[in-house]
């Protein structure tokens, strides 16, 4: 069997490319040929992965074409990497995985190629059933029918002069309702997000993400605290972005509960990209900037040095920050968003409490601080990861579903 994964790009541009080229090493590495097809592929990793919109001229055919199409509100409307690339190659392959699509891949592509090979789809959010935004952010539209969207003139990603949203959401149920293409969804909040705007030919399947847990290394935190020139005995809180003030991240949630804190005397980890403003709402805090971190081991260090993560993002599917704090006997305190409660249970190994609620995460944050088991609550939480996330786990439901196809 002999496999193709396919994504907009390779891991460092975010958590769903990063679970696809996770897949395609993973698959490798278990002895089923793999290869990794990137639509933007500045950077390749492994000799596996190779660039989706083909060479030379035909990579920048692609790329014109669907940016052009995206002026006139229908993005990656054509399926030009199909045309140019993919259509000459499938025959080549047993199994064909698409992954993130969203301002990369045409949805048609997935229609033709669900004609010829058994197509799998993983959804990493909720684009895949709205007209274009990544998270409808309380906006019900996407149930009837998409239409006057509200996000269309502050997102970047769509660069439309006309909403089309309608028309672009219609294309999306035609393809889940009348092709061969198996979706999977790492959440069962997302499953039932979209099942609230789409139907299937094929019955839909839950494949929660995975990690290797070998990525993230139980390390000395006195030692880590010791490094950041950081007393033993002071409480640690991470908050993390690529940027800090993005709205969707509910940073400003997190700094208010560090405030309501200040008493206990946190040290505060800022992880990401800072702005004045950011830096101004965290002051009378003691506050390390740790700037962007995209390598691994620099990112384990910062867990390592963590008591506490505040994870108080209004949007997410199942995301990969998550698990990874939890790995790293970070305890994660935050909102209980998306597919999030299907990885913390309140009180066991972790807190959340309901999106958007200032006082309740304040007091959360206190109760993590003053706990007298916070040790006991982070063992807690790497071992339901290792039980519940793992990689062999991911990487077993993938090949069995495969084989079944």
């Amino acid at each position: 069997m002999k496999i193709a994964i396919v994504s907009k790009s390779g891991r460092y541009s975010g958590g769903a490319s990063r679970v696809a080229e996770d897949l395609a090493v993973w698959l490798n590495e278990a002895g089923y040929p793999t290869d990794h097809f990137i639509a933007f592929a500045d950077i390749k990793a492994y000799p596996f992965q190779k660039n989706l919109y083909g060479e030379g001229r035909a990579q920048k055919l692609c790329k014109s074409v669907h940016s052009a199409t995206g002026r006139f509100g229908l993005r990656e409307f054509f399926p030009m990497e199909y045309w140019l690339n993919l259509g000459n190659i499938i025959n080549d392959y047993d199994v064909i995985h698409f992954h993130d699509l969203y301002s990369a891949i045409s949805p048609l592509t997935l229609a033709l190629t669900a004609r010829k090979k058994p197509t799998f789809f993983t959804i990493h959010d909720c684009s895949v059933f709205t007209g274009g935004c990544l998270y409808p952010s309380g906006c019900e539209k996407f149930i009837s029918h998409c239409h006057n969207c509200p996000q269309l003139p502050q997102n970047r990603w769509q660069d439309r002069i006309r909403d089309r949203t309608k028309e672009v959401q219609s294309i999306k149920r035609w393809l889940s309702k009348n092709n061969m293409i198996r979706y999977i969804f790492p959440s069962q909040w997302i499953a039932n997000q979209a099942e609230l705007s789409l139907s299937y030919k094929v019955l839909p399947v839950i494949i929660p993400n995975g990690i290797d847990p070998e990525s993230c290394p139980i390390l000395n935190r006195n030692e880590a605290k010791r490094i950041l020139a950081i007393a033993e005995h002071r409480k640690v809180v991470t908050i993390s972005a690529n940027y800090l003030a993005a709205p969707h991240k509910g940073v400003k949630y997190a700094i208010e509960a560090l405030q309501s804190c200040r008493d206990l005397a946190p040290v505060v980890l800022a992880v990401g990209h800072c702005n004045d403003e950011i830096r101004s709402a965290l002051q009378g805090l003691e506050v390390l900037e740790m700037g962007f971190i995209s390598n691994p081991d620099s990112m384990s260090k910062i867990y390592a040095a963590s008591d506490i993560m505040l994870f108080c993002s209004l949007a997410d599917n199942l995301p990969l920050t998550v698990l990874e704090a939890m790995l790293s006997l970070t305890v994660i305190v935050g909102f209980s968003t998306g597919g999030v409660p299907e990885m913390i249970q309140n009180g066991q190994n972790g807190f959340l409490v309901e999106p958007t609620n200032q006082e309740a995460l304040n007091n959360a944050l206190r109760q993590a601080l003053l706990s007298p088991i916070l040790d006991r609550i982070a063992q807690q939480a790497r071992q339901d990861v290792e039980h519940k996330f793992s990689k062999q786990l991911f990487l077993e439901r993938h090949i069995a579903l495969y084989q079944g196809s």
